[in-house]
């Protein structure tokens, strides 16, 4: 989503998300554009919207990228939730117009989706 559009903010508004995972690359203007929607929902924290869960690396395997994204968490008091590593299982599902997980069940990537879901889950209380 985008801070410009209302399909990032309507759902939020409609109570649709307790919590907001920012995936980004560890690229220079996909950490720039994170930080803007981490902000978007610290403007809108007072309004009882969804607050901020985390940020999530999706790994481009451009120099620093990790320590970009943590540097980011950190200026939102926030944290690296997960890592999604490069991974040409995700392309390959693409090719055959599915996700990952259906396509390639038992990939190390789909293992990577669900530790990051049931991580994800853990910090909802039960």
């Amino acid at each position: 989503g985008d801070v410009v559009c209302g399909g990032f903010t309507m759902p939020m508004r409609k109570g649709y998300a307790d919590q907001v995972y920012i995936v980004t690359s560890g690229e220079p203007m996909s950490v720039y554009a994170a930080g803007n929607i981490a902000m978007a929902l610290e403007n809108f924290r007072n309004r009882d919207y969804a607050e901020l869960g985390g940020f999530i690396l999706n790994e481009r395997n451009v120099p620093s990228e990790k320590e970009n994204v943590l540097r980011l968490a950190e200026d939102f008091n926030s944290t690296l939730t997960g890592i999604i590593h490069r991974s040409p299982w995700i392309a390959r599902a693409e090719k055959e117009h599915q996700n990952v997980i259906c396509a390639f069940p038992e990939s190390e990537t789909t293992a990577e989706f669900t530790l990051l879901a049931k991580k994800i889950l853990a910090s909802f209380p039960q």
